[in-house]
């Protein structure tokens, strides 16, 4: 959740402020990366305006967003399933992190690329 977001549905800047640090200390944390990285990401973020907060936590979902995305095309690629271009737009419009680890784990098994997107199980609703 953004922090414009939190404060669109009513949270109050601090407590907006509180939740994203939160989450972006959870987000660094499931990444993998090292214990410097992590403190220092850490340091940057408590130290720094509302504004650079969101805005690097913004990026960060995005490359993330982008990355897991990638993914599921060389998935898709590697068992040489053809990507219309709607579904290639699809894939790579996404921001919704559930979204797409959910079709990066049925990359591996579909039989074509619509079923990535059929509402079976272990599908995400729209």
């Amino acid at each position: 959740m953004s922090l414009m977001a939190a404060m669109a549905l009513g949270l109050p800047s601090q407590t907006a402020m509180t939740e994203l640090r939160r989450r972006c200390k959870e987000i660094l944390k499931r990444e993998g990366l090292s214990p410097w990285e992590i403190a220092y990401l850490r340091g940057v973020i408590e130290r720094r305006p509302r504004e650079y907060v969101e805005a690097w936590a913004s990026g960060y979902a995005a490359g993330l967003a982008e990355g897991i995305a990638k993914g599921i095309l060389v998935v898709l690629d590697v068992r040489r399933l053809p990507v219309p271009g709607f579904a290639r737009e699809r894939i790579t419009s996404c921001s919704d992190p559930a979204r797409l680890d959910d079709w990066l784990r049925r990359a591996r098994t579909v039989e074509c690329v619509e079923a990535l997107f059929s509402e079976g199980a272990g599908a995400l609703q729209e």
